[in-house]
């Protein structure tokens, strides 16, 4: 469980100072806040930096050497801070939905909070457009998060399927999850595969994300993109790493990426 301090370091790191009662507006404002100051990022991992999961090494990551990560690390810290705050949390672990017919491996951190008798999905751990608010979990109901609609289905096999509809687009799936409560160390194998295997996604290249105001700027194997309102509103190839280091500090507040060497 975080001191005092650490959770006042954290509110200070993504700069909340609203009301903090465990209620759903306040889960969501949180969110919203984790979602536009830390960066979803894969740099130590090719820089072939070890991840931990253990809360205290992400606190340090994320909070005092001002770092990003991927799902495994901002959910799992993001687990912390809820709960520090009292609210109510459970874990469990997604398939991601985007390969067609492909059934992917388990390789998602969910976190469903409970407050009173109603559940929310929420999450800071996507690297794209995503819900940016706590999603009531419940069939069938379209919930808007200001910029996107979605909503939850019900599969024999995926569980409960979280569905989005980008403006102008039809609904497509994002990624489901079964209701077999996770304790923190099942994250340790997928997050492994995830930072070693060879056919992971997650060790070639750069994937970086972070939400600005309505749009979610992101880089990916060298391509920095503003993405806004269903479309691409800005695409451009970095060109050397002067240019990444510009735009990793000016986008995504990360100074001294660990992938790339001193100036």
């Amino acid at each position: 469980m975080f001191t005092q301090e650490q959770m006042k370091q954290y509110l200070q790191r993504i700069d909340y100072h609203g009301p903090l009662e465990p209620e759903a507006r306040i889960l969501s404002a949180l969110q919203w806040a984790h979602l536009t100051h830390i960066p979803y990022e894969n740099l130590n991992i090719l820089a072939g930096i070890p991840l931990s999961l253990k809360p205290q090494d992400l606190f340090k990551k994320i909070m005092i050497d001002r770092q990003g990560g991927y799902c495994f690390e901002l959910q799992g810290l993001f687990k912390e801070l809820l709960e520090a705050l009292g609210f109510f949390v459970t874990q469990y672990a997604a398939r991601f939905l985007d390969e067609g017919a492909a059934i992917q491996m388990r390789r998602h951190h969910v976190l469903v909070v409970t407050i009173g008798s109603q559940r929310y999905l929420v999450d800071v751990g996507v690297r794209n457009e995503a819900p940016r608010k706590a999603l009531h979990l419940t069939c069938g109901e379209a919930q808007s998060d200001g910029i996107c609609q979605y909503r939850f289905d019900k599969d024999s096999f995926f569980g409960w399927v979280l569905l989005q509809k980008e403006q102008g687009k039809d609904w497509k799936p994002m990624y489901g999850f079964t209701e077999e409560v996770q304790i923190d160390d099942d994250y340790v194998m997928p997050s492994f595969y995830c930072e070693k295997h060879p056919d992971s996604g997650f060790n070639k290249y750069m994937k970086i994300s972070i939400f600005k105001g309505a749009s979610n700027f992101t880089i990916v194997d060298g391509v920095f993109k503003e993405y806004r309102s269903g479309r691409v509103q800005l695409q451009k190839r970095l060109t050397g790493p002067d240019e990444l280091r510009e735009v990793l500090k000016q986008y995504f507040g990360l100074e001294n990426p660990p992938c790339l060497p001193p100036r």
